[in-house]
């Protein structure tokens, strides 16, 4: 049987979030973050979804992602959205907010040309495997987690906040589980996605991890628990918030 395959440099997912430099581009239209922890990743899905919605299921636009290195070691990698908006290519980091690219619209697909601006503002840094990601268009969750925004655990804030926005636009499994650290019983949450043919997993301490498995489900619980256990060696207790 085919086990779970995650993809190592994934797993390095995200990225501290810097403080954004004074604005200097007017946005070419507004969006608002998520603001949760170790985002990059699927706050650069809400912004792709929310472009689509905008601009219509035909309009370009792409998550980019890379791992990374620094002094030969392996460090986090990050994730921004690109698209294509009259005529002109832009980038979307959550550390930096929008940005022009000067690469023109009909090098879009030349992941390395477009990767060389977007990579320029982390100097230092040696980009691994740029590659696009994107989806297919999928039909809304139609049990929406609830945000639950005064939760004790951060986990569980930044969990249901992701699985909402994300679920106007495809299905989303949020789920809670336990796990423990230093003799300490501890829970956690984490959103569950299906992003480019992948099943993706939303850790708030930990960043996204895009997993391929066996079958292409958010709501299989073997899968799921096997997910998490790479993740969270001996969890246990796993269950699903909206479903």
């Amino acid at each position: 049987m085919r086990r779970i395959h995650g993809i190592v440099w994934l797993a390095l997912f995200f990225l501290v979030r810097l403080p954004a430099p004074a604005a200097g581009v007017k946005p070419p239209f507004a969006h608002e973050p998520l603001g949760v922890a170790n985002g990059c990743f699927v706050e650069s899905v809400c912004l792709y979804d929310h472009f689509q919605e905008i601009h219509g299921p035909d309009a370009w636009v792409r998550v980019l992602q890379w791992g990374a290195k620094e002094d030969e070691q392996v460090v986090a990698g990050h994730a921004v959205a690109v698209f294509e908006l009259e005529g002109r290519l832009w980038a979307w980091d959550i550390n930096f907010g929008f940005r022009p690219l000067e690469v023109p619209p009909e090098s879009r697909e030349d992941v390395g040309r477009v990767a060389a601006p977007v990579l320029a503002r982390y100097p230092g840094i040696v980009p691994l495997y740029p590659i696009y990601r994107y989806d297919f268009s999928q039909p809304p969750e139609e049990h929406p987690p609830e945000v639950l925004a005064t939760h004790e655990v951060p986990a569980f804030r930044d969990a249901t906040r992701a699985g909402a926005r994300l679920a106007a636009h495809r299905p989303v499994n949020v789920v809670q589980f336990s796990y423990v650290r230093d003799g300490q019983t501890l829970q956690s949450a984490a959103a569950v996605f299906i992003f480019n043919g992948r099943v993706c997993i939303y850790f708030p301490e930990r960043g996204t991890i895009p997993f391929i498995m066996e079958y292409l489900s958010i709501l299989n619980l073997r899968q799921l628990q096997q997910a998490v256990h790479r993740e969270y060696p001996g969890a246990f207790a796993l269950k699903s918030l909206n479903y």
